[in-house]
């Protein structure tokens, strides 16, 4: 063989080994620990619950999240939302209500903040109703601002994005339970008008602090603001439930 052409196989054999090694370290690579790996999957759902696309109960379902699996909780949205990931690569929302996880780092701070600012809003826009919205039993009617109580609450709340249902029956029994003593300002509070105080419950106004509560009314064929600590509706208050 040629000086020549031991030279060429000498080169030929250089590249091919040089590719190799390429290569090598080119199918190696996958092979690094993704950052996904070092997630802790440390809450369990406690109860079925959806995982969402969006911070909304009208986002996407993006799959339903079964009694027993962990999950990762990315942030505490708000005070009702939890952003969250999955072992199966989803990244989603879920209720921040206590009944669907074990998880207990909520930022309580935030929470509250966000409730005090949701309330403040509430009872701003109730307010802005008096002298606008007259009362009248049984009526839903937006447009021409006519309500009951509990319509009237329906709608203010639904301006935050709180989901009330319409009628006392319905309001008496969402959010959860806070004594009188308790009460803070978007709180809703209730009443029996009829007769003496046995409890049947049949108004419903907002608590707007300071010992006082804002309802629509027909004793003034809209809204008033009354106390809580003395007079008719102090003596006639039955239950409170925290909805924000």
């Amino acid at each position: 063989m040629s000086a020549k052409s031991q030279l060429r196989k000498i080169m030929t054999v250089g590249v091919f080994t040089a590719i190799g090694f390429g290569a090598l370290n080119i199918g190696q690579a996958p092979l690094l620990p993704k950052a996904s790996a070092a997630t802790g999957y440390e809450t369990k759902v406690t109860s079925g619950v959806n995982l969402r696309a969006s911070a909304s109960t009208n986002g996407r379902i993006i799959r339903l999240i079964p009694t027993g699996e962990s999950i990762h909780v990315v942030s505490h949205v708000n005070s009702y939302w939890l952003k969250v990931s999955d072992n199966r690569g989803n990244t989603g929302y879920i209720s921040a209500n206590e009944k669907y996880t074990s998880h207990s780092g909520t930022n309580s701070a935030a929470s509250a903040s966000t409730s005090s600012s949701k309330a403040d809003r509430v009872i701003e826009i109730a307010k802005s109703y008096m002298g606008r919205v007259h009362y009248d039993f049984g009526t839903r009617n937006p447009s021409a601002l006519i309500f009951d109580c509990s319509s009237f609450t329906e709608f203010v709340y639904a301006k935050v994005g709180i989901d009330l249902k319409w009628g006392t029956k319905s309001q008496k029994n969402q959010g959860s339970y806070t004594s009188k003593s308790s009460l803070r300002k978007g709180d809703l509070v209730f009443f029996d008008t009829i007769g003496s105080n046995n409890k049947v419950i049949n108004h419903v106004g907002i608590y707007s602090g300071g010992g006082q509560f804002i309802h629509n009314t027909p004793s003034k064929d809209g809204i008033a603001i009354n106390s809580l600590t003395s007079g008719y509706w102090s003596t006639h208050y039955v239950t409170a439930r925290r909805v924000l």
